[in-house]
C-alpha cells in the first residue's frame, strides 16, 4: 500500500472532540469537534497519544507519536483555565507497587455522581500515559472526599483533600501533598519548518545510483546523449502545455549564467507525445525557440521515460507515476543526488551540488529532513544493514536495465553492485548473462566462473555457464556444466532442455529425447521443451509421438512459430494434408517472417495445387532469405509446373 502511495490512515489530520456534558441521567449530550482552534489538527500519520500533566500546572499536555515525521511531538496544554483539579500518584504496599488497576473516586459536593479514574498499565495503542491521576473538579474550590480500592483488595477512604493540589497516596498511609522541585530542565518550543512550496518535493537521494546514458534528439535534429561527463547535469523534463515547466524554464533561464559557472549544464527534455501524452512535438520546438532558451533542449523518448520511472521506484519509497516539471540532479560521476518535483528554484539547486560528496549518513539525515544523528556514524551493524540496503537497490535497478536490454546500463549497474559487495554470486552471474545477451560468451564465461568461485552450488550458474561454453563450441566443458547443475537441482529449469539440445547437436536422438522428456516433466508450463520433444520425435521418424508435445507447445505459446511449423510437419509425414497446411498457416501468420514456414506453407500449396499461393510464399521467403537453395528450387518447380521459364 506504502509503495503505490497510499496510508493507513489516509491523509487524515489529528482529531479533538470536546464533551459537552450529560444530561440529568448521566448521558452524554454529544461532542463537539474543536479540532482546529485546539491547534493539534496536524495532518500526520499518527499512532499512539499519551496524556499527562507534564508542567503540573492541572491540565493534561500530549505525547503524541507518528509513523511519518515528526515522529514524537510534544503539545503543551496552554488554553485558558477552564476549572480547579486534584492531582494524585498512587503507590500499593499489599499490592503491585505502581497500583495498577487501583479504582479511585472522587466525589465533589454538589454532584449527583462521582469522577471515578483507574490506574492503567497500558493506554491506547502502543501508549502509556502518566500513572498520575489527573481529576477536572471544574468550578468547585473545597474540599473533595475520595475512596481508593486497591488492587490487593482494600479500600481506603480520605475524608478530605483541597483541590489546585498534588497528593502522593502510599496504601494505608495518609496522603502527602508534593510540590514540584525546581528544575533546569526544560522543553523549549520547537520551529516548524516551513519547507519547500506544498507544490514542490525536494527528494536528495542516499543511494547514489548511476543514471544510464540516454539517447535524445536535440530540437535541431541532431543526435545527442544525457548526462554529460565529468559535470553536474540538471535534466528537465518538460511539455508545452505545461504552465508551471514554462515558467520553470523561465527561472532556469534566468539562472543559467550562475547554473553554468557553478559546473551545471541544463538539459530540458519537452515530452510532448512521449509515453501517454497526446501534445504535439512541434508545438515543443515551437515554444522552445520563442523562448530562446540559453541551454540545450530536445526531445524526450520512450526509452528515456521508463529508465527514469524504473530509477524513480528504486530510488523512492513509493510507486508513482513521475509528474512534471520534473528535474533531476546528477553530479559529475553521473549520479543522481537529488530528484525534484515541481520547480525548487535556483538557488536551491546550487545548494545541493554538495550532496552527492557527503558520507552516507549525513546524505541520510538531509534525507529525512529532521535532525538528530544517524546510527550508522556510530555503529557498524547498522552501516552493515545500509550496505545490504543499498546493494539491493542497486542489483533491483541493475536488474530492470537487463530486463530493458538497455545492456550497456545494465552491465555499469552490476559491476557497481560487485564494487559494494564483491561477493554478490547473482551480481556476478546476472553480469555474465548480461554479456551472453549481448553476444560476447567469452566475458560471460568470465563472469559465470567468478559467481561460481563466489558459491559452487550454484545449479543458475552453472547452468549459465554450460550455455555460454556450448556458444564458445567447447562441447565437452558445457556438458560437464549442465550436468553439475542438474546434480544441484533436478528440477532447474531449463537445463534438461540444454542437454537435450547438445546432445542433438552431436547427433545423439535417443538421449537428447531422454532429456527432452525430462524437461517436459519437471517444467510442464515450458512451450519450448514440447516444441523440440516433439522435434527430435520427428528426427526419429516417429510422427505420430511428436504430434502430442507439439500441440501442447502451441497450446502453451500461441506464437510459437516454429512449433506451428514442426506441427504441420509431423501432420504432412502421417498424411493429414488439411491439418498440415492450417498449421503452416497459422506459423506464418504469427510469424510472417518466419522463412522456414513459407517455404513450407509454399510446398503445402504446390501439393494442393494452388501454384499462384506457392510462388506468393516462395518469392516472399527469397527477398527474407535470398540464399536460400530450398526456396529456389521450389520455385522454380511451381513455374515450371506452371509453363514459366
Amino acid at each position: 500500500m506504502m509503495k503505490r502511495g497510499r496510508s493507513w490512515s489516509g491523509r487524515e489530520r489529528h482529531c479533538m472532540y470536546l464533551h459537552l456534558g450529560a444530561d440529568d441521567e448521566g448521558k452524554v449530550k454529544r461532542f463537539a469537534n474543536v479540532s482546529a482552534i485546539s491547534g493539534m489538527d496536524y495532518p500526520e500519520d499518527g499512532r499512539s497519544l499519551c496524556l499527562v500533566d507534564w508542567d503540573h500546572d492541572g491540565d493534561l499536555d500530549f505525547w503524541i507519536s507518528n509513523r511519518t515525521a515528526p515522529q514524537l511531538r510534544f503539545l503543551r496544554n496552554d488554553a485558558p483555565r477552564a476549572g480547579r483539579f486534584l492531582s494524585l500518584r498512587l503507590e500499593g504496599r499489599k499490592g503491585n507497587r505502581d497500583a495498577i488497576g487501583a479504582r479511585v473516586e472522587v466525589v465533589v459536593p454538589g454532584r449527583r455522581n462521582a469522577i471515578v479514574k483507574t490506574v492503567r498499565a497500558g493506554d491506547g495503542y502502543l501508549a502509556q500515559s502518566s500513572k498520575a491521576l489527573v481529576f477536572g473538579l471544574g468550578e468547585f474550590t473545597g474540599e473533595v472526599a475520595v475512596t481508593i480500592r486497591w488492587p490487593g483488595g482494600a479500600i481506603q477512604e480520605v475524608p478530605s483533600l483541597s483541590a489546585d493540589a498534588h497528593y502522593q497516596l502510599i496504601e494505608g498511609s495518609r496522603p502527602l501533598r508534593w510540590e514540584r522541585p525546581a528544575s533546569d530542565l526544560v522543553l523549549e518550543p520547537g520551529a516548524l519548518s516551513p519547507g519547500l512550496p506544498s507544490d514542490t518535493v525536494r527528494v536528495p537521494m542516499v543511494t547514489l545510483l548511476k543514471v544510464p546514458s540516454m539517447e535524445y534528439q536535440e530540437m535541431s535534429g541532431r543526435s545527442a546523449k544525457v548526462p554529460t561527463a565529468g559535470r553536474f547535469t540538471l535534466l528537465n523534463l518538460w511539455a508545452s502545455w505545461c504552465a508551471p515547466c514554462l515558467s520553470e524554464l523561465e527561472d532556469f533561464k534566468e539562472g543559467f549564467e550562475d547554473l553554468k559557472q557553478a559546473g551545471v549544464d541544463i538539459v530540458a527534455l519537452a515530452l510532448d507525445g512521449v509515453g501517454n501524452d497526446t501534445g504535439d512535438p512541434s508545438d515543443a520546438k515551437k515554444r522552445a525557440a520563442q523562448m530562446a532558451l540559453p541551454f540545450t533542449a530536445g526531445m524526450a523518448n520512450e526509452k528515456i521515460l521508463t529508465i527514469l520511472e524504473r530509477l524513480h521506484v528504486r530510488l523512492t519509497p513509493m510507486e508513482l507515476d513521475l509528474v512534471i516539471p520534473l528535474s533531476l540532479l546528477i553530479d559529475e560521476k553521473g549520479r543522481l543526488a537529488v530528484l525534484y518535483k515541481g520547480a525548487p528554484g535556483v538557488e536551491q539547486i546550487l545548494a545541493d551540488l554538495e550532496h552527492s560528496s557527503l558520507n552516507r549518513w549525513e546524505r541520510l539525515i538531509r534525507s529525512a529532513g529532521l535532525g538528530g544523528e544517524s546510527l550508522e556514524k556510530v555503529n557498524p551493524a547498522v552501516g552493515l544493514a545500509a550496505d545490504q540496503l543499498e546493494v539491493s537497490q542497486r542489483f533491483q535497478f541493475a536488474q530492470d536495465m537487463w530486463q530493458g536490454k538497455w545492456l550497456s546500463a545494465a552491465e555499469v549497474q552490476f559491476r557497481d553492485t560487485l564494487a559494494v559487495t564483491p561477493d554478490f554470486a547473482e551480481a556476478a552471474n546476472n553480469l555474465g548473462l548480461v554479456h551472453a545477451t549481448a553476444g560476447d560468451h567469452a566475458k560471460a564465461v568470465v563472469a559465470y566462473r567468478k559467481a561460481l568461485s563466489l558459491r559452487e552450488g550454484f545449479p543458475a550458474g552453472h547452468m549459465n555457464l554450460g550455455l555460454s561454453l556450448e556458444a564458445l563450441g567447447q562441447l565437452p566443458e558445457a556438458q560437464g556444466s549442465l550436468q553439475r547443475a542438474l546434480t544441484l537441482n533436478p528440477a532447474l529449469p531449463k537445463a534438461n532442455d540444454a542437454l537435450g539440445l547438445l546432445h542433438a547437436k552431436r547427433g545423439e536422438l535417443s538421449a537428447a529425447k531422454g532429456y527432452f522428456e525430462k524437461e517436459t516433466e519437471v517444467n510442464p508450463d515450458f512451450a519450448e521443451g514440447f516444441n523440440h520433444l516433439g522435434l527430435i520425435n520427428l528426427s526419429l521418424n516417429d510422427a505420430a509421438s511428436a504430434l502430442d508435445p507439439l500441440r501442447k507447445a502451441v497450446a502453451l505459446d500461441s506464437r510459437n512459430a516454429d512449433a506451428f511449423n514442426n506441427l504441420g510437419l509431423a501432420y504432412k509425414r502421417l498424411g493429414l494434408v488439411k491439418e498440415a497446411g492450417q498449421s503452416f498457416q497459422t506459423c506464418v501468420k504469427v510469424s510472417p517472417r518466419y522463412v522456414p514456414g513459407l517455404i513450407n506453407l509454399g510446398v503445402f500449396h504446390i501439393d494442393t495445387g494452388n501454384l499462384a499461393a506457392a510462388e506468393q510464399c516462395l518469392l516472399q521467403a527469397l527477398k527474407l532469405q535470398p540464399s536460400s537453395q530450398q526456396a529456389r528450387r521450389f520455385l522454380s518447380r511451381v513455374r515450371a509446373m506452371g509453363g514459366q521459364k
